[in-house]
């Protein structure tokens, strides 16, 4: 009976398999031990980029502090890794860990089964050989930028490790092995991209270094003498509670990532060439929504043409259309009025009917809407365009970019891709300062209520 289970184990590799099957189970631990740290190392490093991103104090190796560290993650390439494929260079680190991790331990439970592991192992091979060539490229940027990063290093070392053990433990394998290997390898990174790139562009982009250089590049004003004179005017005519209110949403502005904007879509204020972009999220039965397009549409009169561009997006609080909303009003106006001004985002009429939503928003019902809508477009293209897939993708990329800041409460205000405030004076200043967070006349403001929730 034991002869005949030898013998069927035996027969489950080919002749070729055998003896080009990885005969090193200690090595394939190792390696699996040096992926599984490297991820963990990479996860930490990535969570202390947004802790640094965010305004707090990084911890990065050796008792180095956030310097090093923050100098390669702020360094031009760094940035442009994160800008061109949504993820960090600690998020890339974690997708090449947890690949160098799971092919030698799949390798390891095939050889358990006595079942060919060449693919496996080759796949293996060439994550250590990305990873030579990635740690070669990035220790020559450190050097040419003149930045260190102990916390990198360790990294480095363990990709290095990984590598130095596929050397020490080589032996020939199959050749078409290789190839698979090759796509094993490909395919596996690309999968692990894709999963990770959601927390990737969450990922705030603008560090607290950068918005000391912004402080120190605007201590001495905009450059304009008549736009400081007026910022400074704009501040002094504050009152007491108003002055505590724009230092407040100054604080939320500043501590805010900076996100990268989808396009702009749908601009009710166009303005080309124009350095601040106001995006407002919003529900057409929100109060406080429509007190902020009255807010900006008399911004808009008082400012010179060409200040700033308004877009507008959409975050129904009805469950009917919004799955996050916490509540679902049947048949109201909310879900409608979104699709509708969507529908006529691109009319030069756009901005009259989002003013009329908002002006008629005690008893607004559906019906209603279309009577608003349908001077500017017919009931039936109107109703065509409100069911189409069009349509509902466009208010789906509303809630999502709702979602990537997590809002709370209506309305969103974003400034330039930052989190802002409906507050007025705070959206003036913004236009004035040409999105810069700091003036040598906010120095005059009291200090922020840190616990402050603002819309």
């Amino acid at each position: 009976m034991t002869q005949k289970r030898i013998s069927h184990s035996r027969s489950r590799l080919s002749p070729s398999a055998s003896i080009q099957q990885p005969s090193n189970p200690g090595g394939l631990a190792a390696l699996a031990a040096l992926g599984a740290f490297s991820a963990l190392w990479s996860l930490f490093l990535w969570a202390q980029l947004v802790v640094a991103r965010s305004g707090g104090t990084a911890f990065c190796a050796a008792g180095e502090g956030a310097g090093g560290c923050a100098a390669l993650w702020d360094s031009p390439f760094a940035a442009t890794v994160h800008r061109f494929t949504g993820l960090p260079l600690a998020g890339w680190g974690l997708v090449w860990g947890v690949a160098a991790f799971v092919f030698p331990l799949l390798s390891l439970l095939r050889l358990a089964q006595r079942l060919p592991a060449t693919n496996f192992v080759w796949a293996g091979r060439w994550m250590a050989v990305s990873g030579a060539v990635v740690v070669f490229l990035l220790i020559s940027i450190s050097a040419a930028e003149h930045t260190l990063c102990p916390g990198c290093a360790v990294v480095y070392a363990l990709v290095t490790g990984y590598a130095g053990v596929i050397l020490l433990t080589w032996q020939e394998m199959s050749r078409q092995g290789a190839r698979r290997g090759l796509f094993l390898a490909a395919g596996a990174t690309g999968v692990l991209s894709l999963l990770l790139l959601h927390p990737g562009l969450e990922t705030p982009r603008r560090s607290t270094s950068e918005a000391g250089k912004e402080a120190l590049a605007n201590r001495s004003g905009t450059g304009d003498p008549e736009r400081d004179r007026e910022i400074r005017a704009l501040v002094a005519s504050l009152t007491p509670k108003h002055k505590q209110t724009l230092s407040d949403s100054l604080y939320i502005y500043r501590a805010s990532p900076e996100l990268a904007l989808p396009p702009p879509r749908a601009l009710l204020v166009p303005a080309q060439g124009a350095l601040v972009r106001i995006t407002e999220v919003t529900d057409v039965l929100c109060v406080q929504c429509a007190s902020l397009y009255r807010t900006l549409t008399a911004l808009q009169e008082r400012l010179p043409p060409g200040s700033f561009t308004l877009e507008q997006r959409h975050y129904p609080l009805d469950t009917g259309c919004n799955p996050r909303a916490r509540v679902r009003h049947g048949r109201s106006a909310r879900c409608m009025a979104a699709s509708v001004a969507i529908c006529l985002e691109r009319s030069k009429n756009a901005a009259e009917l989002v003013g009329a939503l908002f002006e008629n928003q005690a008893g607004l019902t559906e019906e209603r809407v279309y009577e608003l809508a349908t001077p500017y477009l017919s009931r039936t293209s109107l109703e065509r365009c409100v069911g189409s897939p069009e349509t509902r993708a466009k208010l789906a990329d509303d809630l999502e970019l709702a979602y990537r800041y997590h809002a709370k409460g209506l309305p969103l205000v974003l400034v330039n891709g930052r989190r802002g405030t409906s507050f007025g004076p705070f959206l003036h200043a913004m236009v004035l300062t040409r999105g810069a967070a700091f003036h040598p006349a906010f120095e005059a403001l009291p200090e922020p209520n840190t616990r402050v929730d603002l819309r």
